[in-house]
């Protein structure tokens, strides 16, 4: 899998976890969850992930953004390489915030553990992978764009 198929379907899986999760029946009780200043659409998505709405509206924004970066043109690989990297910036972020309990709800905004903290980590990993580690079988498609004329009497 490439950068651009990882954006693609990255994208696809978060769109449709931001969708599916807003269907009121698939959002579980919030009892033993911690309270929220924001709460609106909290609860356990599946039973297994603590979400409110904006964990919901974050996950359709990237998704979207997924899908529109793998959109382009096909020779166009540096925009999924920067959604690659975008994800693994932002989730992992996010993924160490949950870690640690005085920042694990985002002062009171976002419910960032539980299983958050592994779904986050995995993304960031995927996309440290794409972003990162194939970047390097990736032409550098500014220098390629570039034309270069080298003067009639060469360089001295």
């Amino acid at each position: 899998m490439f950068p651009k198929r990882f954006a693609l379907t990255g994208g696809i899986i978060m769109l449709a976890i931001g969708i599916i999760s807003l269907i009121p029946q698939m959002v579980g009780s919030i009892q033993g969850l911690p309270a929220l200043n924001l709460e609106q659409s909290y609860g356990l998505f599946l039973g297994l992930f603590p979400m409110n709405i904006l964990n919901k509206v974050t996950l359709i924004v990237f998704g979207l953004a997924g899908i529109y970066s793998a959109s382009k043109k096909f020779t166009d690989l540096p925009a999924s390489i920067k959604f690659s990297r975008y994800v693994f910036g932002v989730m992992g972020a996010l993924a160490i915030l949950g870690i640690i309990p005085q920042t694990n709800t985002l002062f009171g905004y976002v419910p960032l553990f539980g299983n958050e903290v592994w779904a986050h980590a995995a993304f960031a990993v995927l996309g440290a992978y794409f972003g990162f580690a194939l970047t390097a079988r990736v032409p550098n498609q500014k220098i390629a764009d570039k034309k270069f004329t080298t003067p009639v009497h060469g360089l001295r």
